[in-house]
């Protein structure tokens, strides 16, 4: 019988806007301040960080997976910050240029210092 492991992850999505205009731009503008690193955690909902200057973005989740095994969750890991991302910025209207970047930190696999 197969057993599952649930592992908690601290996941981090980063990419570059697609040189937003018109309209779309004034919006994140005007609510960057909203989306400051500033005021930025990790989230199961998410959290979206961008600067005055709309070139690159932060999305963060804190997301609890369950596989079978700690080699599985950490790619389940992955590829679910990277689809909760791109659902967010399609969500706001917000196009981006070239890969997403994606790290993974199981917190599980933290080893405190003492």
């Amino acid at each position: 019988m197969a057993t599952s492991t649930s592992r908690t992850y601290r996941t981090e999505v980063v990419g570059q806007f697609e040189r937003p205009q018109g309209e779309l731009r004034q919006r994140l503008l005007a609510t960057q301040s909203e989306h400051d690193v500033f005021s930025s955690a990790f989230t199961e909902d998410g959290c979206w960080t961008y600067g005055p200057t709309l070139t690159r973005f932060t999305v963060r989740h804190l997301l609890v997976v369950d596989a079978a095994s700690a080699v599985a969750a950490d790619e389940d890991a992955r590829t679910e910050a990277l689809v909760r991302a791109m659902e967010l910025l399609e969500q706001q209207g917000v196009g981006w240029r070239g890969d997403l970047t994606v790290s993974v930190t199981c917190l599980e696999d933290v080893k405190p210092r003492r």
